[in-house]
């Protein structure tokens, strides 16, 4: 049985909406990101022998690991969410133009 108009429209909504989720989660892991740069901690914070033992440029090195990685983060969440809408408006497309309608395909 084919689905109705206020279930396909739902359907439709509720991917937008999906979407529009992951986007802000992509917001949200650039926000991360920066407040991660700005954890800056060097042999002062960290302790006088810090610099002597590298704690000071391993933490550093960690540092724009995590930076780099919630940025790319971001950027793959901000994909997703662009695809899952993309998605909604070709499925809303097709529905228009009766193409599931006429193959039988939901």
């Amino acid at each position: 049985m084919a689905p109705s108009k206020e279930q396909i429209e739902a359907a439709i909504d509720a991917l937008r909406q999906g979407g529009l989720k992951w986007e802000q989660h992509a917001d949200g892991m650039q926000g991360a990101s920066a407040a991660a740069r700005a954890l800056n901690l060097g042999p002062f914070e960290l302790s006088a022998l810090a610099s002597l033992t590298g704690l000071a440029e391993t933490y550093g090195l960690l540092q724009e690991k995590l930076v780099m990685l919630l940025q790319q983060g971001s950027v793959n969440f901000d994909a997703i969410g662009g695809a899952i809408k993309a998605a909604a408006n070709g499925y809303e497309e097709d529905e228009r133009d009766a193409v599931h309608r006429a193959r039988g395909i939901y």
